[in-house]
């Protein structure tokens, strides 16, 4: 008795849904089985050699117990099916109407159409039942595509896009699995739980995503917009919808430091190098996308780091420059108080503020107290939960890990107002817990004092 698993073949254009280990029919089921000639038992189908090849040509997978049938007859029946399904070619004209008038094709060139490196174009076959597939074993042919060894060549829309010299090697298998894999998915394609095994299987590594809500006004136009580019970089980068309604999507957001403030966004990201980089520019336009692209495939485009490494001289200048490895040390550190500017290089309006926090660290250069600070955000992964638009300013008292955030105007005067209140109150709270302390300490003493005097008497 045995039991496999089959991948149909051929497809067709009836109305029946698929189903694990058996069927479910939109329609009439009773009517849709005589009308195969198949029996049921128990909901389960009786199949002869007859309607089992019926039902492979309905369905792409279909659970199937052989009672009887040896295994090397089965095998032979398999072999047979995806020849049938497989159209051979005696001339180029053929090959080239085929190609021409089909989205994706892919053709064997081999010398042996039975045995040898064809097991593996019959393997690639058999995965891939919704591709048209042809082959040929004509020299002539062979030589009319500059072809001299066994081979399989991908077809888009009757244009060469990948071309494979075949061995006896599993690994051309799973090469062309991935390159059919990539050119049968859309140019755009939604990123969901679905979708996300094709994706990371696929044979390009680069990963641009558009972060944005479904729900969203714009949603619309940027789709439209990035459609185009990925038009510009296709076969180079994999363009991807990331839906941040999803909840299943929200460990994508975290991987990326995606905050409410950051949608819509577009980050890219190297699969092989785990690296992620954030468009340095806030407006999502075709120009800032095509710019980014084109930037990153020339090794010019700025990582997105855990941390930027410390600079020498991060600390002698009146405005302390923070990086991911020295932030907390320097704000959490409950010796001094720190505000701190969280910036983006190519914001326009960050670039107008650096300026007058260069005025606000020159007053404080020389406090005892508090230092002023900045940090570029987009280039720091500094894993706090209280980011927001860029840019924004929080104040870190001393000798506390709370954080206080600025609300006020974005001026000089404002700002000075703002940390010389914070660093009053920092101040009287710790007077009053020092009063505290040494009110707590004299009731301490009192209560010490009664008790001699009570072991006196």
């Amino acid at each position: 008795m045995l039991l496999f698993l089959i991948t149909s073949l051929l497809s067709s254009g009836l109305p029946i849904v698929q189903a694990w280990g058996g069927w479910n029919f939109q329609n009439d089921r009773v009517w849709k089985l005589e009308a195969l000639g198949i029996q049921e038992e128990k909901n389960l189908l009786v199949l002869t050699a007859q309607t089992l090849g019926r039902v492979l040509n309905e369905t792409r997978f279909l659970m199937v117990e052989f009672c009887v049938i040896e295994a090397a007859a089965l095998v032979a029946w398999l072999r047979n099916q995806i020849k049938l399904s497989t159209v051979l070619f005696t001339s180029r004209e053929q090959i080239k109407t085929f190609v021409r008038s089909r989205k994706l094709t892919v053709i064997g060139f081999f010398e042996d159409l039975h045995e040898g490196t064809v097991e593996l174009f019959y393997e690639l076959v058999k995965d891939f039942p919704e591709v048209p597939f042809g082959m040929t074993e004509n020299r002539r042919i062979w030589i009319q595509y500059g072809i001299t060894i066994d081979s399989m060549v991908v077809f888009q829309q009757g244009v060469i896009v990948h071309f494979e010299e075949c061995e006896e090697d599993r690994h051309i298998l799973r090469d062309l699995s991935k390159i059919i894999k990539f050119f049968t998915m859309d140019l755009v394609i939604e990123y969901s739980v679905e979708t996300m095994d094709q994706i990371y299987d696929m044979h390009i590594r680069n990963h641009i995503l558009l972060f944005i809500s479904k729900n969203s006004t714009e949603f619309g136009a940027l789709v439209q917009v990035f459609e185009s580019v990925a038009q510009e970089f296709k076969n180079k980068i994999i363009f991807l919808i990331v839906n941040t309604d999803e909840v299943d999507n929200t460990h994508v957001l975290e991987y990326f430091q995606i905050s409410s403030w950051d949608i819509p966004g577009i980050r890219i990201l190297n699969v092989t190098k785990n690296m992620r980089y954030r468009m340095p520019a806030e407006e999502i336009t075709f120009k800032n996308m095509n710019s980014f692209c084109e930037n990153f495939l020339n090794g010019l485009a700025k990582q997105q780091l855990p941390s930027e490494n410390i600079p020498k001289d991060w600390d002698t200048k009146p405005v302390k420059v923070l990086v991911g490895k020295n932030f907390k040390e320097v704000v959490f550190s409950h010796k001094r108080n720190a505000f701190v500017m969280f910036y983006a290089p190519w914001s326009y309006e960050c670039k107008t503020l650096l300026p007058i926090l260069e005025e606000l660290g020159k007053k404080y250069h020389y406090h005892e107290s508090v230092t002023i600070a900045k940090i570029d955000i987009t280039a720091n992964d500094i894993h706090q939960t209280f980011l927001e638009k860029y840019p924004f300013f929080k104040f870190f008292p001393a000798k506390t890990d709370l954080v206080v955030p600025y609300n006020g105007e974005y001026t000089l005067d404002a700002f000075i107002d703002f940390v010389e209140k914070e660093v009053k109150f920092q101040m009287e709270s710790e007077e009053w817990s020092f009063e505290e302390e040494e009110s707590d300490e004299q009731e301490d003493l009192s209560v010490q004092d009664w008790g001699e005097i009570k072991e006196e008497l």
